[in-house]
C-alpha cells in the first residue's frame, strides 16, 4: 500500500492520496461473531468495542475505509446476506448502527487507528421480493420510512461519513441511479455531508435494467447524486464524453470530486498521505498478547505464555495452521514471537 500512495501522491499530476476500503465485516484479524449473532446480544458495548478493535487492526495494516455496518432491515429469511445485519427489528438495528459507526470513526476520524464507516445498502436492500438478492422491492413509503429506513437514518445521525448504494429497484428505479432516495431523502431530508459509492459494479449492472449503454447509466448515476463509481469504469471512461454533450454539467462532477476529497481530508491524509502505512503498527497491534486474554479457573483475565496452534479455513477439512509461541517476558509482560 506504501508503494501505491507513493505513486500516488509523488509521481502523478495532482498528488491526491489514496483511499483503500474492504469489507470488514465482523472483525479483522480478530474475528467477531456475524452481526446477526452480535445484535442478538443487545450488548451496544461489546459491539462497539469489536468495531473499535477491527478498526484498529485494519487501519494498523493499511486501511481506512470499511464497507460496514449493514443495516438493512430484513423479515424473509430466505434472503441469504440477513446473516450480515441486524434481524428485522428497525430499533435494535438503529442502535446497532449507532454503535458502530462510533466504534469504527471514533471522536476523531483523523486519528490513525479510526477508519471510514460506510452504510450500506441504501436502500431497502433486504426487502426484495421472495428473498431473492437483487430483485425489485415494491413498498409503500410509509412502510418504507417506518420499518426499513430508521437504521440508515440512525447511522447518518451518528456521523458515518460514507454510504453505498444497493443493487434493488424501488419504484422502479435502481438505487444507483435513484435521485429521490440519493438526494432528496440522504442529502436533503437528512442533511448527509458525506460521500456516496456505488456497490461492486452496480453503475454497469443497471444495463440489465434496460437503462442504456454504461455512458447513459454512468450519466444517471452521477445525476442521481452517486459520487464513486466502484468497478464499472463508467465514471473515468465516460462522463468527460456525457459533459461535452451537455448530459452532465461539469459543476455535478465537481460536486462529486469535492465530497470525495473531503472525506480523505477528514481521514488525515492530506496531512500525512502516509498516515495508515506504519509497518510497525501492524506488528504490534494485529493480533496481540491481548488479544489471547481469558479468564481462567480462577477468574483471572489474563493471557498464559505456551504454543498456540490456530487454524483458518473454510471449513474444518480445508485448513492452514499458524504456530506461535508466547513468552513471558523478565517484566512479567508477554511478548508473541511468530
Amino acid at each position: 500500500m506504501a508503494h501505491l500512495h507513493n505513486i500516488a501522491v509523488e509521481q502523478s499530476r495532482l498528488k491526491i492520496p489514496l483511499l483503500f476500503g474492504m469489507d470488514v465485516i465482523h472483525g479483522y484479524e480478530t474475528v467477531f461473531p456475524i452481526p446477526f449473532s452480535l445484535s442478538c446480544s443487545w450488548d451496544m458495548q461489546a459491539i462497539k468495542r469489536s468495531a473499535q478493535i477491527a478498526a484498529q487492526e485494519a487501519s494498523a495494516d493499511g486501511l481506512n475505509w470499511t464497507f460496514s455496518p449493514m443495516l438493512d432491515i430484513c423479515v424473509d429469511p430466505r434472503w441469504g446476506r440477513m446473516a450480515e445485519g441486524s434481524g428485522e427489528d428497525p430499533y435494535l438495528g438503529s442502535q446497532v448502527a449507532r454503535a458502530m459507526v462510533e466504534g469504527y470513526q471514533g471522536t476523531d476520524l483523523s486519528a490513525p487507528n479510526t477508519v471510514m464507516a460506510c452504510i450500506k445498502h441504501f436502500a431497502l436492500y433486504g426487502g426484495s421480493e421472495a428473498g431473492r438478492d437483487y430483485n425489485t422491492v415494491d413498498m409503500s413509503r410509509w412502510r418504507m420510512f417506518n420499518y426499513y429506513m430508521p437504521p440508515y437514518k440512525a447511522a447518518v445521525d451518528a456521523g458515518a461519513m460514507s454510504v453505498m448504494t444497493s443493487f434493488n429497484t424501488f419504484e422502479g428505479i435502481p438505487s444507483t441511479a435513484n435521485r429521490w432516495l440519493l438526494t432528496d431523502v440522504l442529502r436533503g431530508m437528512w442533511g448527509f455531508k458525506g460521500m456516496v459509492v456505488t456497490d461492486y459494479t452496480a453503475i454497469a449492472e443497471m444495463m440489465d435494467h434496460g437503462l442504456g449503454d454504461l455512458k447513459t447509466v454512468s450519466a444517471l448515476a452521477l445525476n442521481a447524486g452517486t459520487d464513486m463509481d466502484m468497478m464499472s469504469d463508467g465514471y473515468r471512461g465516460t462522463l468527460a464524453q456525457s459533459i461535452a454533450e451537455g448530459k452532465v454539467s461539469e459543476a455535478a462532477v465537481n460536486a462529486a470530486c469535492r465530497r470525495v476529497l473531503e472525506a480523505k481530508w477528514k481521514l488525515g491524509l492530506f496531512a500525512d498521505p502516509y498516515r495508515y502505512c506504519n509497518e510497525k503498527r501492524a506488528k504490534k497491534e494485529i493480533f496481540t498478547p491481548d488479544d489471547l486474554m481469558f479468564y481462567n479457573q480462577q477468574l483471572e483475565y489474563k493471557c498464559e505464555p505456551g504454543d498456540f496452534n490456530i487454524m483458518v479455513g473454510p471449513n474444518s477439512r480445508d485448513v492452514q495452521t499458524l504456530k506461535f509461541s508466547l513468552k513471558l517476558l523478565l517484566s512479567g509482560k508477554t511478548d508473541n514471537v511468530v
